[in-house]
């Protein structure tokens, strides 16, 4: 081989191994002013899909929206696009059903063929053409697949519900969320108001002599301290309102009027047995992982069939002439059975099987943590709920007590008998108090949401009513008998 031959070869390998592509990619995305055809094509793409959504948003979502708990969950169910994306996930693995199991369906075929051939002899044309079908009768391997895929698609139907679930969670706490941050400029706004009277007090004795500019300045500099959280709290509200119409599904934009004005405290009247009971047998993570083990035990079965024989059948109809291309002057037939079965494979089967069985360990595994997992969160949110309603009660007397000793000291300071610092410290404690309150009340409505999103109580129940599902279903006493049953 001379040396332009060898050069050309050397080249034409490093185009075919990849080295000249990497070195492309590398310099397409080093260099931030040069961008490849790759990614222009992408970036297109996504302004594309932007401009046609902004397009179809105009057309299809309102300015203003007017929200209450279960219309922000039907929003959320319908418009999510993380609950969208398991949805195709789901069908997905329907459709992959059907495409292992036709393995098991007839294949039917049709060939032909023609040729013409000359020479000294002379020139002459054949043709020929044939039907055939076949279908397995005998493929352990094909059977395990296909039951593999079954419980492959019924586990994506889980992650569809347990992403709806997701959705439904998400949505109820965004809604709470806005509304606690709202409440919270109320909370800001009154504590403004609460400073400007006491300092509009301090001014006017001020001006009489009565007190010290020292009170004078430190009024005002705890009231522009009040206003600078009256703006963080307007600003918190505002980017929860965003998120929650990001959730389900609308332009951040759009503003949003809650149909409630403050959280509420709703009795929860279940037991964290009854919690756990029914999350072991409802929630939606447990089942996938449970059928993830079911899967892997089906492959594990695919891997041993490669120790087993393959029986299939045939039948055929062919048709051929030597004179013509669509001839049918010979006729033939066929019909026959073929067996195949590997004696030995040099340890691929079995190197099949040791890595299923360790799949199939990896995947109990697996299902064991997710069980610690829900349990965990079943309790973590159970005890949540609970400190958030005890706290509810102390914190909502701090604010009957706060707003007296407000009162009290704002009228000890006008009758000279009261320092500045008095009436001050007790604004304070009077806010945080406020604040306690509206954090006591979210927390508690976001732990019911959570402890109903982790048992896996229905999505077209109520947040809130999921007590009486949970109490009322036995979980208890179901879970107590199937595990005497195993």
């Amino acid at each position: 081989m001379n040396n332009k031959a060898l050069s050309l070869a050397v080249l034409l390998s490093l185009v075919t191994t990849g080295a000249f592509a990497a070195d492309v990619v590398t310099t397409s995305v080093n260099n931030g002013d040069q961008l490849s055809k790759y990614q222009k094509e992408a970036i297109q793409l996504t302004q594309q899909q932007l401009a046609q959504k902004s397009a179809q948003d105009s057309k299809t979502f309102e300015n203003s929206l007017a929200l209450n708990e279960a219309r922000t969950v039907d929003l959320a169910l319908a418009n999510n696009r993380t609950a969208k994306q398991s949805m195709w996930g789901y069908k997905a693995a329907k459709s992959n059903v059907s495409q292992v199991a036709a393995g098991k369906n007839p294949t039917v075929s049709y060939g032909w063929s023609a040729q013409k051939a000359g020479g000294d002899a002379g020139s002459s044309k054949t043709g020929n053409h044939n039907f055939s079908i076949s279908a397995p009768v005998f493929s352990p391997e094909l059977d395990a697949n296909i039951d593999s895929a079954r419980y492959a698609r019924e586990g994506s139907g889980a992650s569809y519900e347990e992403a709806l679930q997701q959705a439904k969670y998400d949505a109820i706490s965004g809604y709470y969320t806005l509304i606690m941050n709202r409440n919270l400029v109320d909370v800001a706004q009154q504590s403004v108001k609460d400073y400007q009277g006491h300092v509009d007090n301090v001014q006017a004795q001020y001006k009489v002599g009565i007190v010290a500019s020292s009170d004078v300045l430190a009024a005002n500099t705890n009231l522009a301290d009040s206003q600078t959280s009256l703006v963080k709290a307007e600003n918190k509200a505002n980017l929860s309102e965003a998120q929650l119409n990001n959730v389900i599904g609308y332009p951040v934009q759009t503003h949003i009027d809650t149909a409630e004005h403050n959280l509420q405290y709703k009795p929860y009247n279940v037991t964290l047995e009854q919690a756990k009971a029914y999350a072991m047998l409802h929630r939606s993570s447990l089942v996938k992982s449970a059928l993830d083990v079911k899967s892997a035990e089906e492959t594990v079965k695919a891997a041993k069939a490669g120790y087993m024989p393959t029986v299939s059948v045939s039948a055929g109809r062919g048709y051929s002439d030597p004179d013509g291309y669509f001839g049918t002057s010979n006729k033939s037939w066929t019909v026959g059975a073929k067996a195949s079965w590997n004696i030995w494979d040099g340890g691929v089967t079995q190197n099949s099987i040791n890595k299923a069985k360790s799949q199939l360990e990896q995947a109990k595994e697996a299902n064991l943590a997710a069980v610690d997992s829900v349990l965990l969160a079943v309790q973590e949110a159970y005890l949540n709920l609970r400190s958030a309603e005890q706290t509810i009660q102390s914190t909502q007397t701090a604010v009957t007590q706060g707003t007296e000793n407000f009162r009290i000291a704002r009228l000890r300071y006008s009758a000279g008998v009261g320092t500045n610092l008095d009436v001050l410290d007790a604004e304070t404690k009077l806010t945080e108090a406020r604040n306690n309150y509206v954090q006591a009340l979210y927390n508690y409505n976001v732990s019911i949401a959570a402890l109903e999103h982790l048992t896996g109580v229905p999505l077209d129940t109520p947040v809130g009513q999921g007590a009486d599902v949970i109490a009322g279903s036995g979980a208890v006493e179901q879970l107590a008998q199937l595990s005497g049953n195993q």
